[in-house]
């Protein structure tokens, strides 16, 4: 990210990893606290008993991050869905621009669907691995969830196609 750009929020996604999970919302209160952006939107429901973005708020919290600062977005389940729920949130307020921090090897894609989201992505923060081997196995990962993510985008948008031709046929 450059100097003087400025963003409308950062934002920060969950991971079933606890561990991994801290370290991205560390990175992203230190991003927040160097005045990258006013407003930090947690983004992670997740699968476990308490959502992901809750975890990460109730942290924000305890490390002095304002609760006027936070937006929670709660009902993600994976980086799809993350770049969607997040979107309409922040759209909804006009907002565009965002910084986004999550794992090295997972910011092209997240990158890549929250531009397909309508997201203008001005900056990026990844977490380093702890190791060499967990970074590669992460990247060969990415690689696979890349095409899969763009295949769910492109089988929506025809879905989508198909019920709109489908609702002017009715009309």
């Amino acid at each position: 990210m450059s100097r003087g750009t400025k963003a409308d929020a950062i934002v920060v996604l969950g991971c079933r990893s606890l561990s991994r999970l801290r370290r991205r919302l560390e990175l992203a209160i230190e991003v927040f606290r160097e005045g990258a952006a006013p407003a930090l939107l947690l983004s992670g429901g997740g699968s476990g008993a308490e959502p992901e973005a809750e975890i990460m708020r109730r942290t924000a919290l305890t490390h002095g991050v304002p609760a006027a600062a936070l937006l929670v977005e709660t009902v993600s389940r994976d980086t799809l869905g993350n770049a969607r729920y997040s979107a309409a949130l922040l759209l909804a307020r006009d907002w565009r621009r965002i910084v986004l921090v999550t794992d090295r090897t997972h910011l092209p894609r997240a990158a890549l669907l929250f531009r397909l989201a309508g997201l203008e992505v001005v900056g990026r923060f990844g977490v380093r691995y702890p190791s060499r081997c967990t970074a590669i196995c992460s990247a060969l990962y990415e690689a696979a969830a890349t095409v899969w993510s763009l295949a769910r985008v492109v089988v929506g948008a025809v879905g989508t196609l198909i019920g709109q031709r489908r609702n002017s046929r009715l009309e």
